[in-house]
């Protein structure tokens, strides 16, 4: 597989406060690669990098072999859709979509918005005005106006962030379908882990100016590569015991996922101090003699106060706050 986009070196800075921190990146061809991190990581800030509306202090974007850092954000051949969607309130469907080719006097436009419409199952309401359709039909008519311009490469920032929870969860289905239909590169934004888990080929996770670890995101949460990926990826935090527990060096620590644990007379006693339940399935929230906090999977039901005893069955090593072998 060929590569699509390269980074290296990117740093930006905000005056005193650096957001990036001489990152690299790699993203392959036909990739949906997903950007993850919490609030304030510049994920947006590195799409807006790679689209040419802000210029890096230092580093360089490369896009299908060719240096881009220099070019304007309409020499660069890149898609982006925007969170609120950037829609023009006072036009039809139609018309939005094919605004783009307007503007660079392309011909055959009747021909690729319909074609985009039909891609995206928006044939009926290319009449209708934007205000008047819903939030995922206004999803789709932004990303078919995306899909007219043929883009290089398509960049999504928090597209699904507005659509109701229900219409959020066939949209990643949809999305996921038609990025493997246009046979292209997609680079999407979130703060969402069920959505980096449900539609990535890979994820790279942003923390501190600097990609934490790259990998599928079933990899990211079975081996986080760091103690502080560990504590961010997945609907609960990792454990973290010393490694003694286990037979372990002193200086080792021990990461393990709740599901990682099993109740037996020769593990660790802790105390329940909270429950959340999920289905048939219970989280404990326990405590370790020792203050260490555990959450613990199980299909019984608990109290708090309940003392048991839990064992280890797999862990990963951690030292000095990263994985070892």
């Amino acid at each position: 597989m060929s590569t699509k986009l390269e980074i290296h070196g990117l740093t930006k800075k905000y005056g005193n406060q650096k957001v990036f921190d001489n990152l690299d990146l790699s993203i392959e061809d036909n990739e949906f690669f997903v950007v993850l991190g919490p609030s304030g990581t510049g994920k947006s800030t590195l799409l807006k990098l790679i689209v040419g509306i802000e210029q890096p202090d230092a580093g360089q974007i490369i896009l299908n072999g060719k240096d881009i850092t220099g070019l304007p954000p309409n020499k660069r051949n890149i898609a982006m859709v925007f969170q609120n969607y950037a829609l023009y309130p006072n036009m039809s469907v139609f018309d939005n979509i094919d605004f783009p080719l307007r503007m660079h006097k392309i011909h055959g436009i009747r021909k690729k918005v319909e074609e985009a419409a039909e891609k995206l199952n928006i044939s009926d309401i290319l009449k209708k005005n934007v205000t008047r359709i819903s939030g995922g039909q206004k999803q789709r008519v932004a990303l078919a106006r995306a899909i007219v311009r043929e883009p290089a490469i398509f960049l999504l920032d928090e597209p699904l962030s507005n659509l109701d929870a229900r219409i959020r969860f066939s949209a990643r289905e949809e999305l996921k379908r038609i990025q493997k239909d246009l046979d292209n590169t997609f680079v999407f934004v979130t703060h969402d882990q069920s959505e980096a888990a449900s539609m990535a080929d890979r994820v790279a996770v942003l923390h501190d100016g600097k990609v934490e670890q790259i990998a599928p995101f079933a990899d990211l949460y079975e081996n986080p590569k760091t103690e502080w990926l560990g504590d961010f990826i997945g609907n609960y935090p990792m454990n973290f015991l010393p490694g003694n527990v286990t037979g372990e060096p002193e200086k080792i620590r021990i990461g393990f996922r709740s599901e990682w644990l099993v109740e037996d007379d020769s593990g660790v006693e802790v105390t329940v101090e909270a429950m959340e339940i999920a289905g048939d399935t219970y989280f404990l929230f326990c405590r370790t003699g020792g203050g260490d906090p555990l959450v613990f999977k199980t299909l019984k039901k608990r109290s708090p106060g309940d003392k048991l005893k839990l064992k280890v069955t797999r862990y990963n090593r951690y030292e000095n706050g990263s994985l070892v072998a």
